[in-house]
């Protein structure tokens, strides 16, 4: 795990954690349309947001349910130290239902795990077989490409995972999560922001929020050109799209 000294800062002026973005969804909910918030993570959500990566997301996420990562303890173990590491950046986004109860707590609804990537930080080790190959396979959509000199700064947003809740989906929390990244970058003078988008439907979002595609590399050529498999992913997936946007 990278020196903590070397992990961008957020700034102090900067409230946290701050709510970034309000909405109403698209649907009723026992008669009512929901209201819901895009805030930052609070530090009492860590776990709970590790636990929803884990068991959740990768079990839906083509790369690490299609290579099977859950079998993998060693990359369980990476993904989750992972997570903990980019929550403690203080720059991933929670997504919370009002509750119709006023004496009752939020309600957990989505999650975006995300964090800044700093010129000359170190690049994290990991020991598991299965990780190695997801982030060779993000490498690989990288295409040597020298993001800092592309983006022209020194740190941009990176995100490892954007999850909604089964119950909450149809709302457009996907849509308003990857928008909520743009409030958020602007306050912190980030200019950028790029992510790996794996399945069909999060590459139609990131088109809809604005995203450029930066590269894109078929399953099939995964599998044959780059000798990472993700077997079944090509039956409802065509490829994994590296996309950005950039922030006036």
């Amino acid at each position: 795990m990278p020196a903590e000294s070397a992990r961008w800062p957020r700034p102090e002026t900067i409230p946290y954690p701050n709510v970034w973005k309000r909405f109403k969804g698209r649907k009723e909910i026992n008669g009512v349309i929901p209201s819901f918030w895009i805030q930052d993570v609070p530090e009492d959500e860590f776990q709970n947001v590790v636990n929803c990566m884990v068991e959740r997301f990768c079990t839906e996420e083509p790369l690490t349910k299609y290579s099977g990562m859950l079998k993998d303890p060693k990359s369980v173990e990476d993904m989750r130290n992972l997570w903990i590491y980019m929550l403690h950046n203080r720059v991933g986004l929670a997504c919370y239902k009002e509750n119709s109860d006023p004496r009752g707590k939020p309600i957990f609804a989505g999650v975006n795990c995300m964090h800044i990537k700093k010129k000359h930080e170190p690049e994290y080790k990991f020991s598991g077989t299965t990780v190695l190959q997801i982030f060779g396979t993000l490498v690989a959509a990288a295409n040597k490409t020298d993001l800092y000199e592309f983006f022209g700064t020194d740190a941009f947003l990176s995100s490892l995972g954007l999850y909604v809740l089964p119950e909450f989906r149809g709302q457009g929390i996907g849509l308003e999560m990857l928008l909520a990244r743009q409030e958020m970058c602007k306050a912190l003078k980030v200019k950028a922001a790029i992510t790996l988008f794996t399945s069909t439907v999060s590459q139609v979002l990131a088109e809809k929020a604005g995203y450029n595609v930066l590269n894109e590399i078929s399953y099939a050529d995964l599998r044959d050109v780059y000798k990472f498999d993700y077997p079944g992913a090509e039956e409802k997936h065509k490829s994994v799209k590296y996309m950005y946007v950039l922030y006036k």
